[in-house]
């Protein structure tokens, strides 16, 4: 590399600038490697990996990607969650380490197609069956605040204007639904999650003239990808049916 990337002494082994500038080039290529490897075995005849957020794979997808296994036994699944939204498509899916990745509204690219699969209504709900909830309310210490997808982020900090901080914030949606279910708070959820609790009285959507847009999910794949079987196996898992068939 013409740099040292490692400071070694008789006890202790440290990084340099060079090599912590140097160490996410090397996870991607001993990344792409083990994803190589998954490839060109010969225990599945395609092998496909997703990758979104984990509240769209719990309450929207679970099921269906159970479903796809059953029908297509030859055909190993791996579907991520855990993964910056950005990082997803700058590396993950330009590299080819994910075939499809699943996010709100994302960004447009050049090399990149994207499929919209649904809208999603975010709501605010509670506990408490009648609560109102106005704007001052979102200042108080029983508001907790999830970043949901976009136009959400910029339509809250709008609503709420600048230099507000959330009392309680989390990105984890269990975490929020159990916090929701457990304690005097109330905070914005997709319908899709909430709709079980709200019909079997366990929560209630907030009195509130305060009503967020819908959000937009959508399925993307690299344009020139888009005729192998890993990426068009992917978006059959998610209801989008290319014109070819697969078998």
């Amino acid at each position: 590399m013409g740099k040292a990337l490692l400071l070694r002494d008789n006890r202790n082994v440290s990084i340099t600038q060079a090599g912590l500038a140097f160490l996410p080039y090397a996870e991607r290529v001993v990344r792409l490697f083990q994803e190589s490897r998954l490839t060109l075995s010969e225990q599945f005849e395609h092998y496909i990996v997703l990758s979104g957020p984990g509240v769209v794979w719990h309450y929207r997808y679970l099921e269906s990607i159970l479903a796809f296994r059953r029908c297509h036994p030859n055909v190993a699944v791996k579907f991520l969650s855990y993964i910056d939204a950005s990082y997803m498509i700058r590396d993950l899916l330009l590299d080819g380490t994910v075939h499809v990745a699943v996010r709100y509204d994302p960004a447009d690219h050049p090399k990149v197609s994207k499929v919209l699969l649904f809208e999603e209504e975010i709501i605010l709900v509670s506990n408490e069956k009648g609560r109102r909830v106005n704007k001052a309310d979102f200042r108080s210490a029983d508001y907790c605040h999830t970043e949901w997808g976009g136009p959400f982020p910029e339509w809250f900090a709008e609503m709420v204007g600048p230099g507000y901080i959330p009392a309680l914030q989390t990105d984890h949606s269990s975490i929020m639904l159990t916090m929701l279910l457990q304690e005097r708070i109330f905070g914005f959820m997709p319908r899709s999650v909430v709709q079980p609790y709200l019909d079997n009285g366990l929560l209630f959507e907030a009195d509130s003239d305060i009503h967020p847009p819908a959000v937009s999910v959508y399925a993307s794949y690299l344009t020139e990808k888009q005729e192998q079987p890993s990426v068009r196996f992917g978006l059959q898992l998610l209801g989008i049916q290319l014109s070819t068939e697969l078998n």
